[in-house]
């Protein structure tokens, strides 16, 4: 754990100072945000496995600068729904290129049945790491999403 740990910081270290106005952690946000607009503060805490004031705290910094935005939903006022902006969207192309940038430049040296076998044990360890600190989202899990 303690590589992959290092290569989620490294990760960040890489993207950091890519998009103006993002930092290395943010990149993912954007990223799911633009996939499902109108998603919940918690829902979208969940989809990258971080706790709710780490989500409050990055999305007031994306706020501030016009990335994304928070609205009360008009049935349940308790919850906030994220929308991207145009600014958002303007990036996410960027976004998705420095994760291909990225997954390219680690997995550039695997064969390409090392780097499958690699994906399905990692997705296999993420699942049981999702499944020890939140059971409930086990089910969830999206075998397409890069978290």
């Amino acid at each position: 754990m303690k590589y992959i740990s290092r290569i989620h910081r490294c990760s960040g270290r890489f993207r950091h100072d890519k998009i103006e106005g993002l930092n290395g952690r943010q990149h993912i946000y954007i990223f799911h945000v633009c996939k499902c607009p109108g998603i919940s503060q918690e829902q979208l805490a969940g989809r990258i496995c971080v706790n709710k004031s780490n989500i409050t705290r990055q999305l007031g910094l994306l706020e501030q600068e016009g990335f994304v935005r928070r609205e009360s939903d008009p049935e349940d006022r308790r919850v906030l729904r994220v929308y991207p902006t145009n600014k958002a969207e303007a990036v996410l192309p960027r976004v998705y290129e420095l994760m291909e940038d990225w997954n390219r430049l680690l997995l550039e040296e695997l064969s390409l049945e090392e780097q499958i076998c690699l994906l399905s044990l990692l997705k296999r360890i993420t699942k049981k790491a999702v499944a020890a600190v939140e059971p409930a989202q086990t089910s969830r899990s999206d075998s397409t999403s890069p978290v």
